[in-house]
């Protein structure tokens, strides 16, 4: 994930991702493992899941083997 502000590793956040316009929103909670500058103005963030359902984390499984996919295809 890319932000234009840098959070301290360890803080609990509220996450939610809109992959499209046509599924509901991605909400969970989790915590910053990770948060590296990127450039001048962005940070990288790492983020690990915390107490997904397994609906959930298939959810979000096939949801990043799909961004991956697209990835190695270079259409994103």
């Amino acid at each position: 994930m890319h932000i234009n502000e840098e959070i301290v590793v360890g803080r609990k956040i509220d996450i939610q991702i809109d992959f499209t316009r046509q599924t509901i929103p991605f909400r969970c909670k989790g915590t910053v493992v990770r948060c590296q500058r990127d450039g001048d103005r962005f940070y990288n963030l790492g983020i690990e899941f915390e107490h997904l359902s397994e609906l959930k984390s298939a959810f979000i499984e096939e949801k990043v083997s799909e961004l991956i996919s697209l990835e190695k295809k270079g259409k994103i």
